[in-house]
């Protein structure tokens, strides 16, 4: 995957939705709107060629791809490094 050219703070906003398994508690959190941080998610989506998150067959929620699991504390730690 080749990050050059995406906006580092989409990798924020990823971090948050990770975190949180729902995007309208992780657009809270930011301080966006819950469409805002949908739209950021399909240009993740599309970045990393995975949907990173999918709705919860509860209903309520998101359940973490594979993808969006590995990318979990990587994520993190980059984003920790980057706040030093």
């Amino acid at each position: 995957m080749d990050i050059r050219g995406h906006d580092l703070p989409l990798l924020v906003s990823l971090k948050a939705m990770l975190d949180e398994k729902n995007i309208t508690r992780a657009a809270a959190r930011l301080g966006v709107s819950q469409p805002a941080l949908s739209a950021q998610l399909a240009r993740l989506r599309d970045i990393f060629k995975d949907e990173l998150l999918t709705p919860a067959s509860s209903g309520k929620g998101m359940v973490l791809t594979t993808r969006g699991n590995e990318l979990r504390e990587p994520l993190r730690l980059a984003l920790q490094n980057l706040q030093m």
